[in-house]
């Protein structure tokens, strides 16, 4: 058939149009095409039937007020559909186009009987599969020639109504490979693009993915997933996106299916061949990580563009759900980096915009803040968390809540007591390690029981109650330890030990029950009881470094230095924290200060037995062992594999999108807890938006050479008198000293980890000269000493025992007026220094002030430095002084009691009172 230019001019526009399913535009084109091609009256009536089933389409979905938002709910067994529309709506231009059907040539009549099977399936006629099978019976699907432009979608279209058809009759299988074949075809052909195109791709490829997975086959399914993925990018960015939600939260399920399917089979290789050797899908763990990372982003763009505020009585189920898929996921994951940590709580952030007060987005805020390491947001969130369900509660209608199902809890967006117990019993832990508060701490941990005994009698909750028991005692030996009232610790003290004795009845088998028990024996001074303790804690786990260096302060504390010594080599080798194996990288930071403190109560001991001079070997070393415990941590270090920057949501190279597109960057949430600026953003959302904020410096040992050639020019015989530091000079100073936490280049808030981590290599690094100038001191090598504390006091000048030796330093050399000045300087920095306070009680005494050393060592004894042999020694001695024989005789034995239980160092600055 020969058209003139102007037919085919207008032929191409028609086609156009409807490949833009430009309706109004329909009668015209029509009108101008057969007058310029009388043998074009097919292709026009073929057109107008389109117009007809289209409008008729839009008017039924505004009758029901449907849209594709009801597809977000769409499971395998039940995919949402379009209403269907009246048959007499358009039986006019349907019978109007059969009637001219044989007039038009074989290809026009083959592309308008795909559009009649479009319109028989659309309508609510009872014989409507009978008729597109009628329509259909003589055409190919797919062709042997594949059509261009929009005869390519109407192909696409036929192909997608048979399989449509076939799923209706419920011949799945063979609906699959319809939808199969568009799959196909629209990949073969990726230069065809039109907007009726991906309407009937996107149709094909939403069904065929969900049916996979009504089939079980997952594997089939992701493969359809991903074709649909790959296709929605070069989409409008508003188009059908309640679909593209959908399909990215079945595609990140069965995702998420796949890597624990992975995990448990692939134990001995690092892939899993899923297809043919033709076909790159090996499922690599690393390969699935990152796809599982992606999809969320785009689920999250896609269900946010769809969703709004929830009005209300309404909740947001929908980003609820999503969010506990993304938490697990990131669990099954692992940990990530700390700027895979920081996505994930900027995530949960932007799901509290979307929510209103809902405790379930608090409870995954609380557990990602704490994984995260930023414990001040952690508190809020758990205080907001514990407030809100306890509203909730007052509020409960009955006890039937508790045999909902986790979906119906979503939904209705309802914590189960085993959630919120679960958060209160970590909320102990967060009080009581992280913030140091124990009595919150011991509040929660009570609530926590309180709720086990009340709602979860009848549930298998033994690791709950284990770890209740377990944070209660500790939060009681946290509260004994640091009691200013005589009478209560030991009150405080046997709470503590029935605590974890009622732990060890719910698990005798676990080790940590046990090292605790030991711990706080220990503590009380109970040497013999706590060895018995510990004892058992290893027999349970030999590779425990805390339960061996436990008991070798308890050895230490019965004298039995030798067989301390041997225990500490015991440990030392049984830890998996090996300093000749590794490089400080494969184990945990735990584990390496852990080995590290283990390794300076082994340098004690060496001191204790080989004398000073043999100690000052073993203390070099502890340095260059703290250089590789303190350096920093790979795991904080690269860019977030989730966060939204590094994932590429639009192949720009061969999509230029509109201004209409709807994914576009996320805007940053501000803190649903707390507001610190003035713009109102979160610390969390603003500071550390910049770049990873958690790498604090970390202090270096500053020595040039080795502390054994400290001031080698001096001896013993060229002993020198230190002069007077200005800083132990100037007590009322204000001042305290440079301080190494240099403030960033950039604006940034570290996290409350990262933090705690430079304090404590403040602290060890710190000791660690004091620790040498103890050595130096009692070496009578003055000099040494003093450069020694002066190290100590660049490093952390707030440390009270920094001042504390500078004035043993002072005293060794019978400046007692300098040296009660150093005195003075620590207990402007800790009011109850023990140490500090026993030193000043103690010139009180020598210059026979005796009624101010009695004030002093009384309340020494009686707060926090009741444990102190020296304490107690002085205070009889200042009886002693005052007549009251009785009183000094206790308090000399008492002491003499205490001094004979002493370890070679203090438990509480060696062993750490919450494990793992």
């Amino acid at each position: 058939m020969n058209l003139t230019p102007k037919a085919q001019a207008i032929e191409r526009e028609f086609l156009n149009a409807r490949a833009k399913a430009n309706y109004p535009a329909f009668p015209e084109f029509a009108r101008r095409y057969v007058k310029h091609n009388k043998d074009g009256i097919v292709l026009a009536n073929t057109a107008l039937l389109e117009l007809a089933v289209g409008e008729a389409e839009i008017n039924a979905r505004k009758a029901q007020h449907w849209t594709q938002a009801a597809s977000l709910d769409d499971t395998p067994e039940s995919i949402t559909v379009s209403p269907l529309v009246k048959q007499d709506t358009i039986q006019e231009a349907v019978e109007k186009l059969e009637s001219v059907l044989t007039r038009g040539t074989e290809e026009h009549q083959e592309y308008a009987a795909i559009v009649l099977a479009r319109a028989a399936l659309a309508t609510d006629a009872p014989d409507r599969l009978q008729r597109v099978a009628h329509y259909l019976q003589n055409i190919q699907l797919p062709p042997a020639k594949i059509p261009v432009g929009y005869n390519f979608a109407l192909i696409i279209c036929g192909l997608t109504i048979k399989g449509m058809t076939l799923e209706e009759e419920g011949r799945t299988s063979e609906a699959i490979v319809s939808y199969d074949n568009v799959s196909l075809l629209v990949q073969s052909n990726s230069n065809e693009r039109s907007d009726e195109l991906n309407s009937w791709t996107e149709h094909a490829l939403y069904r065929t993915s969900m049916l996979k997975l009504r089939q079980g086959d997952q594997l089939a399914a992701i493969r359809s997933f991903r074709t649909y993925h790959n296709q929605a990018l070069s989409w409008p960015g508003s188009f059908r996106l309640a679909r593209r939600a959908t399909i990215y939260r079945h595609f990140s399920a069965a995702l998420s299916s796949s890597f624990k399917t992975l995990g448990q089979n692939n134990a001995g290789s690092s892939a899993v061949t899923v297809a043919g050797a033709d076909e790159q899908s090996q499922f690599y763990p690393a390969a699935l990580s990152l796809e599982i990372a992606q999809i969320h982003a785009y689920w999250e763009d896609s269900l946010y563009a769809v969703n709004s505020f929830p009005k209300a009585d309404e909740k947001n189920w929908r980003v609820l759900g999503m969010i506990e898929q993304i938490v697990e996921d990131r669990k099954l994951l692992g940990p990530g980096n700390d700027a895979d940590k920081r996505v994930l709580v900027e995530t949960i952030y932007r799901a509290s915009q979307k929510t209103f007060q809902s405790p379930r987005i608090l409870r995954f805020l609380f557990f990602a803040l704490i994984e995260m390491g930023q414990f001040d947001e952690a508190e809020l969130a758990l205080k907001s968390y514990l407030d809100m369900v306890e509203i909730n509660l007052k509020v409960k209608s009955d006890d039937a809540q508790e045999i909902l199902t986790n979906e119906q809890r979503i939904r209705l967006d309802i914590e189960s007591e085993y959630d919120i117990t679960t958060v209160m019993v970590a909320g102990s832990r967060l009080y009581g390690k992280e913030l140091a508060k124990p009595e919150e701490a011991l509040s929660c941990a009570q609530r926590a029981l309180d709720n086990i005994h009340q709602y979860l009698q009848h549930a298998d909750v033994r690791d709950l109650l284990f770890d209740v028991y377990k944070y209660q005692g500790i939060a009681y030996g946290l509260q004994a330890s640091g009691a200013h009232e005589p009478d209560k610790r030991p009150e405080l003290y046997a709470n503590a030990v029935e605590c974890f004795e009622k732990a060890i009845q719910v698990y005798p088998q676990s080790f940590d029950g046990h090292y605790h028990l030991a711990y706080q024996l220990a503590e009380m001074r109970e040497v013999t009881k706590a060895i018995l303790a510990v004892k058992q804690s290893l027999s349970l786990e030999s590779s425990h470094i805390p339960s061996w260096h436990l008991l070798a302060l308890l050895l230490s504390a019965q004298k039995e230095f030798d067989r301390a010594l041997s225990i500490c080599a015991v440990g030392l080798k049984e830890s998996e924290w090996d300093l000749p194996q590794t490089d400080g990288f494969t184990a945990s930071q735990l584990d390496a200060e852990e080995y590290l403190s283990l390794r300076i109560t082994q340098a004690a001991l060496h001191d204790k037995i080989h004398g000073a001079e043999s100690a000052l070997e073993p203390q070099e070393a502890l340095f260059a062992l703290y250089t590789k415990v303190f350096a920093p941590e790979p795991a904080s270090v690269g860019d977030s594999l989730y966060d939204i920057q590094n994932i590429r949501r639009r192949d720009q190279s061969d999509i230029e999108l509109g201004s209409s597109s709807t994914i576009v960057g996320r805007p940053r949430a501000g803190s649903i807890l707390s507001v610190r600026s003035r713009s109102g953003a979160s610390d969390i959302g603003h500071g550390l938006a910049v770049h990873n904020g958690s790498n604090l410096e970390i202090p270096k040992p500053n020595y040039a050479s080795s502390i054994t050639s400290i001031g080698s020019s001096g001896s013993k015989k060229n002993k020198k008198l230190v002069p007077p530091a200005a800083a132990a000079s100037n007590v009322g100073s204000a001042t305290l000293g440079k301080s190494l936490l240099v403030p960033p280049t950039t604006v940034q808030r570290p996290t409350t980890k990262s933090v705690q981590r430079v304090a404590r290599a403040n602290k060890v690094l710190a000791s660690l000269w004091l620790l040498s100038a103890s050595t130096f001191r009692r070496l009578d090598r003055m000099e040494e000493a003093l450069k020694a504390v002066e190290e100590a006091e660049r490093i952390d000048a707030s440390n009270p025992d920094v001042w504390y030796q500078l004035g043993l330093l002072y005293a060794a050399q019978a400046d007692r007026e300098t040296a009660q000045a150093s005195y003075a300087k620590a207990l402007a920095l800790a009011p109850y220094h023990p140490a500090s306070l026993t030193r000043l009680g103690q010139s009180y005494l020598q210059a026979g002030s005796v009624e101010m050393a009695e004030g002093v060592l009384d309340t020494t004894t009686k707060s926090l430095g009741w444990n102190s042999a020296e304490a107690w020694f002085y205070l009889g001695k200042v009886f002693e002084a005052s007549g009251r024989l009785a009183r000094a005789k206790e308090c000399l034995w008492y002491a003499l009691d205490l001094e004979q239980s002493r370890p070679v160092r203090e438990f509480a600055e060696s062993l750490p009172r919450y494990l793992a």
